[in-house]
């Protein structure tokens, strides 16, 4: 068994128990343990002078409200190849690291004023990593590695670190295009297509209905031929919610679409996908939930929310109620990188209720749409651009947790050219 860090902080709070559980059991894999000895310590969290490894706290892991004016403070300056904030006097790790940590993977800045996007959601523009540059560097990850080669000068410690490692997740809102979707939303999908003198989408839904071609959505089976050949692992979210402006996925009482979700089960993890309504109507949620645990015949426990609609920390409570226990919704549509600054799952902390949770956050990193849609980058750029992502990760030791949907990979319409940029990204991930 490792030798526990063993860490000198006079008056430890749930924030220090929080952050430390973070640092030396998740992402050192060492532990940790309290000492009263400043001198026996290896790190000394205080502003006393001792032996050890020296972090001068700034206080926030002291408090336990909320602090509006915390943003004055949040001042980045270079170190050692990396950015920090809550810069210290302190000569060898120069920032209250924990408590940056902290503020990054509680999501402080969510829970103060912002401006909103048009969804109402927090936008990565509003994010103090976006304003600074760095929102795509894991600045957790690359901290921790940088405070373990200080901790590696003491030899009586052991680590066993997290290595690098990958997540596929595929949201399915549309299992079909054309197929399933019923004679009204087909022939009013025919008369737009004619007033947009659309041809190539006319012909294309003409061809699947009668038969004569493979919806360009239902791409499930060359899914697990990629899947299976490269060993990946994958967790599909299914979208249930009735239909409407933003959720416009087919009857869950569609028999077809129950039979993909069944046989999407044999073999792959699937979570729940709570439609766009449901973030404001918890009723809608419970059942969304009864309806997949229906189909499935067994509970599911993880989930991404539709639109990545999220707000904390209603969002993340009303998933604790519901029996959630793993939430893959933290991270941008329109930018890649890392929303928590982290490529790492982990526990939410309700920041206000000032207490860890039970749920686990496992946050993504590269959306199918952000490279195409909000980066306009061809095919052959963004697999330069998602390739450069999975080095970054791959250097701080990182999980890579991509963000799909089986629309991207049908080859129709705005996505042709998009399949190579999935398989490439595999293919660098298993290189």
């Amino acid at each position: 068994m490792l030798k526990p860090i063993q860490i000198y902080c006079p008056d430890p709070t749930e924030r220090h128990d929080y952050i430390f559980d973070l640092v030396f059991n998740n992402l050192l894999g060492v532990g940790f343990s309290y000492t009263v000895d400043i001198d026996s310590s290896h790190v000394n969290y205080s502003t006393e002078n001792g032996l050890s490894l020296k972090v001068v706290p700034n206080g926030l892991l002291d408090e336990s409200l909320i602090r509006l004016d915390i943003l004055s403070e949040v001042k980045f300056s270079h170190w050692a190849d990396t950015s920090i904030f809550f810069r210290t006097e302190s000569e060898i790790i120069p920032f209250d690291i924990f408590s940056a940590i902290f503020f990054l993977v509680s999501r402080y800045e969510e829970y103060l004023n912002f401006n909103p996007d048009d969804h109402g959601r927090f936008p990565a523009t509003e994010s103090v990593l976006f304003k600074n540059g760095v929102l795509e560097q894991p600045l957790v990850n690359q901290w921790v590695k940088l405070l373990k080669i200080q901790l590696d000068k003491n030899n009586s410690l052991t680590f066993s670190p997290r290595k690098f490692s990958y997540k596929s997740t595929i949201d399915i809102d549309q299992a079909w295009k054309y197929k399933n979707k019923g004679f009204v939303r087909n022939t009013l999908g025919f008369f737009r297509d004619i007033l947009k003198f659309d041809i190539n989408e006319l012909k294309e839904r003409y061809l699947v209905l009668l038969g004569k071609k493979v919806d360009p959505y239902y791409n499930f089976d060359w899914q697990d031929r990629v899947h299976e050949n490269l060993n990946i692992d994958v967790t599909y979210f299914v979208l249930l919610g009735k239909y409407g402006k933003f959720d416009k996925n087919i009857s869950s009482e569609n028999i077809p679409f129950r039979k993909l979700i069944r046989k999407l089960n044999e073999k792959h993890q699937i979570g729940i996908h709570p439609s766009y309504i449901s973030n404001n109507d918890e009723s809608q949620l419970n059942r969304e939930l009864f309806n997949l645990n229906e189909i499935l015949k067994s509970n599911t426990s993880v989930s991404r929310q539709h639109y990545l609609m999220h707000s904390v920390p209603k969002t993340y409570q009303n998933l604790i109620k519901i029996g959630i226990n793993e939430d893959h919704t933290m991270g941008y549509s329109t930018h890649i990188g890392f929303r928590a600054g982290i490529a790492t799952s982990f526990l939410w902390f309700d920041l206000k209720n000032n207490k860890k949770t039970n749920l686990k956050l496992v946050p993504f990193c590269v959306m199918d749409i952000t490279p195409m849609y909000y980066r306009k980058e061809l095919p052959d750029e963004a697999i330069k651009t998602i390739k450069s992502l999975i080095k970054t990760v791959k250097d701080a030791n990182g999980l890579f947790v991509s963000l799909w949907h089986n629309e991207s990979l049908g080859e129709s319409d705005r996505w042709v050219g998009w399949r190579k940029v999935y398989s490439a990204m595999l293919e660098e991930i298993k290189d």
